[in-house]
């Protein structure tokens, strides 16, 4: 059964409404506090179900991590790759509360919208069991600025077609809370370097250089806290990461009341998928470091490294994110808005009739411009 959180004063189903950050009912006009308002997801108390962390922790086994590049933060246009993958997983059935019609969701569908009567519709059973987050951070931005934003961020295509812009497009801006793990990572630095500092003196024509070498052990702890890794397979992770970062101020635990009104996915990647990406990464996060640490020297050769991942932990979250998808001349293209911050990110279609018309005036007038230009030289000519 899928449920729905009612208004107390008439029992009109209420949505989180970002902009205000309460629960309102759009009937009685109704506003409550999610954090104080009073009422239980029926399927959230139905039947007691295995429990599992939330927060997973493991040694890490100091493999190397696979080497991939880091994703860029622009993502470009001809980028062929499809960033929502296709989810094969079978559908599952609920039966709405409010008018007992049939919604079909996928295998990792939390929080969706009844098809019929357009009630918001959580599933409980998959709110309460290893798949519940441990935190969650509220959407800030409603609809209306996520439309605003995606205008804005569709002037800046040159050549993004008109009919990209249109409001049958902008009804497809989904607002979702993705799944995503959040990694804290403690690293003992330990790195021995030759390190080489030059100074030249200037005397006339002639310039005297004087290097000096030093034995550099650079150690400590760095400890890199909540690390973002989405753990939704279909939801490509250069899209993920070019909206990053999030403002953990706003993290809160977890409350189902912040989910009506908006979709929200469970995990269907767990920390062991995404380990070596996170090791990667924090390897990554201390060679900057170790760089900064030494930026002062001309040069710097590493002798020795004993550097070492010590710990790792990773908390499981659902983040706001809005998304749109759109198909142009058989291609996908994406947009998306970091529901919290409002960075926005994506691949904008590019129209090739609008090219060829740009062109087009282009050579228009050039050709003005050398009939002119000749017709003036006879005219001198003729004189």
């Amino acid at each position: 059964m899928a449920d729905t959180i009612k208004c107390p004063n008439c029992a009109a189903n209420l949505v989180f409404e970002p902009s205000s950050g309460k629960l309102e009912c759009a009937f009685c006009g109704g506003s409550f506090d999610p954090a104080s308002f009073e009422s239980v997801v029926e399927e959230l108390t139905a039947e007691p179900v295995k429990k599992t962390e939330d927060t997973m922790k493991f040694e890490p086994d100091g493999a190397e991590a696979p080497q991939e590049a880091e994703p860029a933060k622009v993502l470009e246009d001809d980028d062929p790759e499809n960033l929502f993958k296709d989810d094969a997983e079978d559908n599952m059935q609920f039966t709405c509360k409010s008018c007992a019609g049939t919604i079909v969701t996928s295998l990792n569908t939390s929080a969706t919208f009844c098809p019929f009567c357009g009630s918001p519709a959580l599933i409980g059973d998959r709110l309460t069991s290893g798949f519940k987050p441990r935190y969650i951070i509220p959407f800030k931005y409603s609809r209306e600025q996520a439309e605003n934003a995606f205008l804005n961020w569709c002037k800046g295509g040159r050549w993004t077609p008109i009919k990209f812009v249109c409001k049958e497009n902008m009804e497809k801006l989904t607002g979702l809370y993705v799944p995503f793990w959040l990694f804290d990572a403690d690293y003992d630095l330990d790195v021995t370097s030759e390190c080489r500092s030059d100074s030249s003196v200037h005397s006339g024509n002639k310039t005297t250089t004087t290097q000096r070498f030093y034995s550099v052990r650079n150690f400590g702890r760095l400890k890199w806290r909540k690390i973002p890794f989405d753990g939704e397979t279909r939801i490509d992770d250069k899209l993920m990461e070019a909206i990053e970062p999030f403002d953990y101020k706003g993290l809160i635990p977890y409350d189902y009341k912040y989910l009506p009104g908006f979709f929200a996915d469970k995990y269907d990647q767990d920390v062991n998928a995404l380990k070596d990406r996170a090791i990667k990464r924090v390897r990554d996060y201390s060679g900057v470091k170790f760089k900064e640490l030494n930026k002062k020297y001309d040069s710097v050769k590493v002798k020795e490294d004993k550097s070492v991942l010590t710990s790792m932990t990773a908390h499981y979250a659902l983040l706001p994110v809005w998304f749109l998808q759109y198909k142009y001349l058989g291609k996908n293209y994406y947009f998306a808005m970091n529901g919290q911050t409002g960075e926005v990110a994506g691949v904008r279609p590019v129209s090739l009739i609008k090219k060829i018309i740009f062109f087009m005036i282009i050579l228009i007038v050039l050709a003005t411009v050398t009939r002119c230009g000749l017709g003036m030289y006879l005219s001198e000519v003729a004189g």
